[in-house]
């Protein structure tokens, strides 16, 4: 029999591969729609895992809750609106996350759910806090997060300034930032204040 800390590592696992794939690829299809073939190029649109999961950022996430993809390379200078193209391709990850989330909640509230389909039904829970979680944690402002380009694109000026030019340190910053206990503590806040949101919309479906 199969013990229940070794099946719900393994659903943590399908749940980081699926999130994190459907992830970039909503990014690379929506840099391709807005003109730019970059994605398509690198063989990033496709579902396939491989072309997105990197292994580093795929343990990292898994032990220590924090980890990356490989980010799709895009040529924003392809789209015939540079800012909106921008903004809008860096939206489209947390919003395919979101997506999840919701579908994942839908499904388990319209659900009645057997002793036999309890796998199912615990893969769904840990698929939507997975999602809320990448999803609040790419919207942040911080390079080289979704959310800092999509708030320098937005805000121009001083904003866009200070948001690119501390890219080249993002990486220690975040971890910085990871350490610190108050910053984890919004992020749990904000990560239940999506949950809650998506969970009430959900209730309009039921």
């Amino acid at each position: 029999m199969i013990s229940n800390n070794f099946s719900e590592t393994i659903f943590v696992i399908i749940a980081i591969i699926v999130s994190l794939t459907i992830h970039e690829y909503s990014h690379a299809v929506a840099a391709t729609v807005l003109g730019d073939d970059t994605p398509k190029v690198y063989n990033r649109l496709t579902f396939n895992p491989f072309s997105h999961i990197d292994l580093v950022g795929f343990l990292a996430l898994l032990v220590v809750k924090f980890g990356w993809a490989k980010p799709v390379p895009v040529n924003p200078y392809n789209f015939k609106n540079r800012r909106i193209g921008i903004i809008i391709t860096s939206i489209a990850g947390p919003i395919a996350n979101i997506l999840l989330a919701f579908f994942s909640a839908l499904i388990l509230f319209k659900t009645n759910f057997t002793q036999e389909s309890l796998g199912v039904a615990e893969f769904l829970k840990i698929l939507f806090f997975m999602n809320t979680g990448l999803a609040v944690f790419n919207l942040l402002p911080l390079p080289p997060l979704d959310g800092s380009k999509i708030f320098a694109e937005l805000f121009r000026g001083k904003m866009a300034y200070y948001i690119y030019s501390f890219e080249r340190y993002s990486n220690l910053i975040l971890f910085m930032l990871l350490w610190f206990a108050p910053f984890r503590s919004i992020l749990i806040y904000l990560n239940r204040l999506l949950g809650t949101i998506i969970i009430n919309l959900v209730q309009i479906f039921i």
